[in-house]
């Protein structure tokens, strides 16, 4: 008998990969035609997709997952988010899925800690 992953195992796989800057497991859990929105950016496409989380991984210490729940078309996972230069920050990503593949991720987090420190890295204007 063969288990089918739950959406809640894919998503909580793929933001473990992210948060451990695993690019090649994030990219084998999503579809070709995934949508990813945030507040600071949307991205379509696989190839654009793992380009904007690859960025990101870049600032990005780990994660720590408090919760993931879903059915067999989505899933919703909360985590801590750890980075550098933001600190911590709480996410929680939305994620449906087709055949198993995430065919979209919607982030929402609380961006003042991202603005505050882009801020203090603008130059003073004169």
């Amino acid at each position: 008998m063969t288990v089918r992953a739950t959406a809640a195992d894919v998503a909580t796989t793929f933001i473990k990969a992210f948060g451990a800057g695993d690019m090649a497991t994030v990219a084998e859990c999503l579809a070709e035609d995934v949508v990813f929105e945030s507040p600071r950016v949307r991205a379509e496409g696989i190839d654009a997709v793992t380009a904007v989380i690859g960025q990101f991984t870049q600032v990005v210490e780990g994660v720590d997952v408090i919760a993931a729940l879903g059915d067999a078309e989505q899933a919703m996972v909360i985590y801590d988010m750890r980075t550098g230069p933001f600190g911590t920050l709480r996410v929680v990503d939305h994620l449906v899925l087709r055949d198993g593949k995430i065919i979209s991720d919607v982030v929402v987090f609380d961006t003042h800690e991202v603005r505050k420190a882009e801020a203090a890295q603008e130059p003073a204007a004169d």
